[in-house]
């Protein structure tokens, strides 16, 4: 009987060293190369899957080939050149007076200021028809409606309403 329990006792210090040093002995086996890091979490504001989106249509087929750090030439400088823009703003409407009588009305004509320098009226037979000239006008010369601001004016429960429409196109090679 007492060597029964000698046995017992023995098999479990056996066991409970068993159980102790098998994890560091299973980590100690296995070699780093088939160690796998756990997987890590992303973090920061790109947290989510990437997503990739196709080329835009005004995209140069020479700026997806070189690569920005060592351009290859005058011409790789000026594919990676950062875009330039012109830009015009259309705001408020003009009035001229046709004729030299009294009695013909004034004629709108829409106002259009190009920046740095320079400006232009578009006539039309009404504010709206003005409008829509210049519209089709700035379309046509490639300029893009970027922005549009109307300011509010209430006074004694009237209310006058002004909107400026600002456009931008890229800058022409000089």
């Amino acid at each position: 009987m007492y060597a029964r329990r000698k046995t017992r006792a023995l098999a479990r210090a056996a066991l409970l060293a068993l159980l102790t040093l098998a994890p560091a002995a299973h980590a100690a086996a296995q070699s780093p190369e088939t160690q796998s890091e756990p997987p890590r979490r992303q973090q920061g504001p790109v947290a989510g899957p990437a997503i990739k989106l196709p080329r835009g249509a005004g995209a140069e087929e020479a700026r997806g080939q070189t690569s920005p750090a060592q351009p290859e030439g005058e011409a790789a400088r000026a594919a990676w050149a950062p875009q330039k823009w012109e830009y015009c703003v259309m705001a408020g409407f003009r009035y001229r007076q046709k004729g030299l009588s009294l009695s013909s009305s004034p004629t709108p004509a829409a106002f259009v200021r190009y920046f740095p320098t320079g400006s232009e009226e578009i006539e039309g037979a009404s504010e709206e028809e003005a409008l829509g000239n210049a519209f089709a006008k700035l379309g046509e010369e490639g300029w893009e409606l970027t922005g549009v601001r109307t300011d509010l004016s209430l006074s004694d429960g009237n209310g006058t309403t002004r909107s400026v429409y600002f456009f931008k196109r890229p800058k022409r090679q000089e």
